[in-house]
């Protein structure tokens, strides 16, 4: 939630059109560090600076570091749930969009979520850490639905979609290992390799 305040306080940003870009800066930035590096590593200065702004103008469009962590992984997952419900959606074959949403996340390593929830919990309030686990939450629904539609029609053999969706999700983070990605060309060589593994197992195919 941004923190909008009518009268301005004297020495904050004037409330002009350049506010949103600024914001959108703020954010961006908030985003990626918080990803790369978990919460507690990461400092407000560090993000002013990334930003070319002062702290002050943090405070002004976000109320606490807290804060600003919950909407900056928030937007995150948002953009991450909409991309795969258009990856799953576009593919023909479930195999098809898991290897396009696998792709997408192995190009962009990034800090593993349960242990930066794990490191932030402290820090915020039940209500942010429930707004970080819904937009999670999301990304799991949407995985289980393509899940159960390919058990449904017999390509899958039946089981809890939704662990298995939460399940493929963990096989991803194994992008995110330097001894993993050294030993493919590319993250979609990469990305192949744990789809075929998700969908079929280390069992010998007959």
């Amino acid at each position: 939630m941004t923190k909008i305040r009518n009268p301005r306080n004297p020495g904050r940003p004037k409330a002009t059109a350049d506010q949103t870009p600024v914001q959108e800066t703020i954010l961006w930035t908030a985003s990626m560090l918080f990803m790369e590096n978990g919460y507690e590593s990461v400092s407000l200065q560090q993000i002013a600076k990334a930003c070319q702004v002062t702290k002050a103008s943090i405070y002004y469009h976000f109320t606490s570091k807290p804060e600003l962590f919950k909407i900056a992984v928030t937007t995150i997952l948002h953009k991450a749930y909409d991309s795969t419900r258009r990856f799953l959606h576009e593919a023909d074959t479930l195999e098809a969009g898991l290897i396009r949403v696998a792709e997408a996340k192995i190009a962009k390593p990034h800090a593993e979520m349960e242990t930066m929830m794990r490191e932030a919990e402290p820090f915020l309030s039940e209500e942010q850490m429930q707004a970080i686990r819904e937009a999670e939450q999301r990304i799991h629904q949407v995985l289980a639905e393509h899940i159960q539609a390919s058990m449904q029609s017999g390509e899958l053999r039946e089981g809890n979609a939704l662990l298995m969706a939460q399940a493929f999700s963990a096989m991803l983070m194994l992008g995110n290992r330097e001894d993993t990605r050294s030993g493919y060309i590319s993250p979609r060589d990469l990305a192949i390799e744990i789809v075929d593994l998700f969908m079929h197992g280390a069992m010998k195919q007959p």
